[in-house]
């Protein structure tokens, strides 16, 4: 190997060093080294084809790995400054659009099921039959359940022994 071959496990670990030096994620910095290297924001679709080949088969495109070198670099002289990259930008983006619609919608959801369950009961005119709870534990828990509720508990019929 010569000298300015580098081999896929080395390109990411530039890569990664170069992240933590800038104390971004990796997402990041891919958004921030196209950036740098052709002066305009990354496409999302780009965005995401670059960065599953990076994980998925550790293949660092050229513009990520030369702002990496060129990051570290930096950093080994004392000369580095993310706040002139940009990086500060990319750690603090904003929540996304509709975010807290969404949890509000969500929780709302989940408190509405709850009360839901807590709203379902059993008429033994209309409801499907149960039945008997069988084994100790079973039994001990549906007695509690009807002293709490304040109803007897239902009477089973004898269990038929084997024949």
């Amino acid at each position: 190997m010569s000298f300015t071959e580098t081999t896929a496990a080395d390109d990411c670990k530039t890569l990664m060093d170069a992240t933590a030096a800038l104390d971004i994620r990796e997402i990041d910095f891919f958004r921030l080294a196209f950036r740098q290297w052709h002066g305009r924001d990354i496409p999302a679709p780009d965005l995401e084809r670059a960065f599953a080949a990076y994980m998925f088969r550790n293949i660092v495109p050229s513009w990520a790995r030369h702002f990496s070198r060129a990051v570290l670099a930096a950093a080994a002289v004392g000369r580095l400054n993310p706040a002139e990259l940009g990086a500060p930008k990319l750690a603090c983006q904003p929540p996304p659009r509709h975010g807290r619609l969404y949890v509000g919608v969500t929780l709302a959801a989940l408190v509405f099921y709850c009360v839901a369950l807590t709203r379902i009961g059993y008429d033994p005119q209309t409801s499907a039959p149960l039945p008997c709870y069988g084994g100790p534990g079973l039994t001990f828990v549906a007695g509690l359940v009807h002293a709490v509720g304040g109803a007897p508990p239902p009477k089973c019929p004898p269990a038929a022994g084997p024949r």
